[in-house]
């Protein structure tokens, strides 16, 4: 169908939503109208993500109705309608309108349902698809996207992010489903009337709390000491306030101080640019509250709770701490205590991302850790603790990636920042009871392993063209051949989307990881580059990681791969 049919149907719906008609009154744009009708938001392992509005583009309950009865029909296709599906939401503007959206179509198929009351993180849906032995999960959230971003993640069963093969079969469901006008349901309260729908809240709260109790490595340390610990949280307006604070108290890091402006969700984030707890500038209030008293930790988590950023203030600056960094250092810690406790490491393995530092790899493989590498996204961690809880063979460890999300304890599978934040912050307990603190901690790690230097650029393409020419920069760097950049000499080029790594340009090795648009650059003195597309969003995001000797020569390293990078890519 052409944009300007799918058009009309919306423009001449008599039903349409009051709100929808009003934004359809306002667009005059051709283009615009276009870009809000060419085709639906696509649907991938990580759901459905867009900008809100109107359009079949975009985010809005009629499209939200459409990717329910898709998800429906497949719970119908593998008959457990019985098991149900969990559904939580942050606090996004729509999130709780789309919940209940789902869960009235849902139920409208002879679906059981278990519907949030309030707005809940994403970590804990996942736990609580695990805890309600659910067929499946739903998370409305745009994550750390901006405000006027929504989204629709859908998990498994195992309370992990769909699998490929699921989402593929979901896709060609939806393939088929062009009616997202004629969808209805009856009343949520009907629905719950009818037992379809069951509402639950903070009794589970406290069951995921019970489970979190097992992160902490030493809990008589923490309980004795761990009110010394000052520590300053921002839920930057989402979801996490709540139960950040309650797992805090129960752990008993009682010195736990909140920022207030922040405190309350607001799904326009007004005093942040950006929710993104990767942003700096999202610590601005975290910052002049810890002016106020001493304080040894900063954290804030994204809306939805599962990315986790940190800064240590030493000597009263601000030091921000990369995804990367926090890992290790979780990673650190784990080992350090396991230690302690004569435990056999080689027991244990260790999940990352293949954009992922290499340190965290670099220190488990000293300790007879195995490392597994994945393809980007939490889903593939996930997979990896499930695989091995069938063969039994090796206990998970912690798992992480570089984007601020970590994974210590699977009762939940996926990221969960507050997972993240009480053991970090035991480890900032640890440190301080031996006279440090994270940094100083850091640092000791560089000095044995070497100073390790990433970055992360990202190129932004909007509208339909913007997706198309994204695709065609990467086409061209995958059909580019060298051996070296400037000083640096090529040692391997992988190929995810072939499965090939071609070694010295001319070997080829397959690769065992599912395929995918990815390019990794390896140099033989152990830096890379690897660039993919966002599979959520129309961004081209390009890695890159050298290590040396020393911070200053590590840093010198990384400005020159990024600017013999740079002339590479003018070139083609």
């Amino acid at each position: 169908m052409k944009w300007q049919e799918k058009y009309q149907e919306w423009r001449t719906e008599p039903q349409l939503d009051l709100d929808m008609k009003e934004q359809l009154r306002m667009l005059s744009d051709p283009a615009m109208l276009e870009d809000r009708f060419y085709d639906y938001l696509s649907f991938g392992t990580g759901g459905m993500r867009g900008e809100l509005g109107v359009g079949i583009n975009r985010m809005n309950s009629y499209t939200i109705r459409r990717v329910a009865l898709g998800l429906a029909t497949y719970i119908q296709e593998e008959n457990a309608s019985q098991q149900g599906v969990v559904i939580a939401f942050d606090n996004r503007h729509g999130s709780k309108e789309f919940a209940e959206w789902t869960a009235r179509v849902l139920a409208s198929q002879e679906i059981r349902v278990y519907l949030s009351d309030q707005l809940r993180p994403t970590p804990e849906l996942s736990f609580l698809v695990r805890y309600y032995k659910a067929f499946a999960g739903v998370m409305i959230t745009a994550s750390h996207n901006p405000k006027q971003y929504n989204g629709f993640k859908v998990y498994g069963s195992d309370g992990g992010q769909i699998t490929l093969a699921t989402a593929e079969r979901l896709m060609a469901i939806l393939k088929s489903s062009q009616n997202e006008l004629t969808i209805e349901a009856d009343s949520l309260i009907s629905y719950v009337d009818k037992g379809l729908v069951h509402i639950f809240g903070e009794e589970v709260d406290d069951r995921y709390l019970d489970e979190l109790e097992n992160v902490i490595q030493d809990q008589k340390k923490v309980r004795q000491f761990g009110s010394k610990l000052s520590v300053v949280y921002t839920p930057l307006h989402g979801a996490g306030n709540h139960l950040m604070q309650k797992a805090f108290q129960r752990i008993g890091l009682t010195n736990l101080h909140i920022v207030e402006e922040q405190a309350v969700p607001d799904p326009d984030f007004s005093t942040v640019t950006s929710p993104n707890p990767e942003d700096r500038e999202a610590f601005r209030l975290a910052l002049n509250e810890a002016e106020k008293f001493p304080t040894q930790l900063v954290i804030a988590t994204d809306p939805d709770a599962d990315r986790l950023g940190v800064v240590v203030l030493k000597e009263g600056q601000p030091i921000f701490l990369t995804g990367n960094q926090i890992g290790v250092l979780l990673l650190d810690y784990l080992i350090r205590v396991k230690q302690s406790k004569s435990e056999n490491l080689e027991n244990y393995f260790l999940a990352k991302t293949i954009v992922t530092s290499d340190l965290g790899a670099k220190i488990a493989e000293d300790y007879g850790i195995e490392v597994r590498n994945t393809l980007t996204g939490f889903k593939f961690i996930g997979e990896q603790i499930q695989i091995s809880e069938k063969l039994g063979d090796k206990e998970f460890l912690i798992g992480y990636e570089e984007s601020y999300g970590y994974l210590i304890s699977p009762f939940v599978r996926d990221k969960d920042a507050i997972q993240a934040a009480v053991l970090l912050a035991e480890t900032a307990l640890d440190c301080y009871l031996y006279g440090e603190d994270l940094v100083d901690r850091l640092i000791s790690i560089y000095d044995r392993y070497g100073y390790y230097e990433e970055q992360l650029e990202t190129q932004v393409f909007s509208g339909r063209e913007g997706i198309l020419r994204m695709k065609q920069q990467l086409d061209r760097l995958r059909n580019a051949s060298f051996s070296n950049l400037d000083t640096f000499e090529l040692a391997c080029r992988e190929d995810y989307l072939v499965s090939e790594r071609i070694v010295a340009g001319q070997k080829v090795e397959k690769l065992t990881l599912p395929s995918s648009n990815v390019l990794k650059y390896i140099f033989t003195d152990g830096s890379w580059i690897c660039l993919r597309p966002s599979g959520t969003e129309p961004k081209f995001k390009i890695y890159y990681s050298v290590n040396e000797k020393s911070q200053e020569r590590a840093k010198c390293k990384l400005i020159h791969l990024k600017k013999a990078f740079t002339e590479l890519m003018k070139e083609l």
